[in-house]
């Protein structure tokens, strides 16, 4: 698709001198670019946002939950724990495609359309913050992620200090409930297991 191609190489162009890339796009050219794109993008109220490689510090820190879920849900089957690579699309919404830095999903995985890499049914979502998406994460992609019916937390994670922020879906509907942890002595749950911020921060030097 010649379209698609030239998008390509415009979001690659601004990625040389922009650390965050904006542009507009339809949902079949989002599609189409993000099978063969070598950076994670996301697509949101018809535009394409992308950055380039991430930093030492964020895959560190990526790498280390990823370990940490897979420890946590070793024996359990029902579960699936899945980096970044994956994609979640908000059915409320047509159009929004985010591609957080982790994803746990239960039982099995529910795909967009034809897709094996879309899913539409995550059970936890952390996102690992970066000075220039955090308020696209925060603001944006957010209260999107509310929308999942199936989704029961959502997990940020500051990359330049130790900062986790802890949304929980209460059992009241459209509530859920912010917590947020500022010592390597804190602790927190996801899906009922304690995840120390201890762990979460190990071997980051800041």
């Amino acid at each position: 698709m010649v379209i698609a191609k030239d998008l390509r190489e415009e979001i690659l162009r601004k990625l040389k001198t922009e650390p965050l890339v904006r542009i507009s796009a339809s949902e079949a050219e989002y599609l189409e670019l993000a099978n063969n794109f070598p950076y994670k993008i996301e697509y949101h109220e018809s535009e394409i946002y992308t950055m380039g490689l991430a930093s030492l510090i964020h895959e560190l820190i990526t790498g280390m939950i990823i370990t940490i879920l897979n420890n946590m849900y070793s024996s359990n089957e029902n579960y699936l724990v899945l980096g970044s690579n994956s994609g979640v699309h908000i059915p409320k919404f047509e159009g929004g495609f985010y591609m957080p830095d982790v994803m746990v999903i239960k039982d099995n995985p529910a795909f967009k359309g034809n897709s094996k890499s879309i899913v539409t049914n995550p059970l936890v979502i952390v996102e690992v913050l970066s000075p220039s998406t955090t308020q696209f994460d925060m603001e944006a992609k957010l209260p999107e992620y509310k929308h999942l019916d199936s989704l029961q937390q959502v997990i940020f994670v500051n990359q330049k200090r130790v900062e986790v922020s802890l949304f929980t879906r209460s059992e009241k509907p459209n509530t859920w409930i912010n917590e947020d942890f500022y010592n390597l002595t804190d602790s927190f749950l996801i899906d009922g297991n304690p995840i120390s911020l201890e762990a979460i921060y190990k071997k980051v030097k800041f």
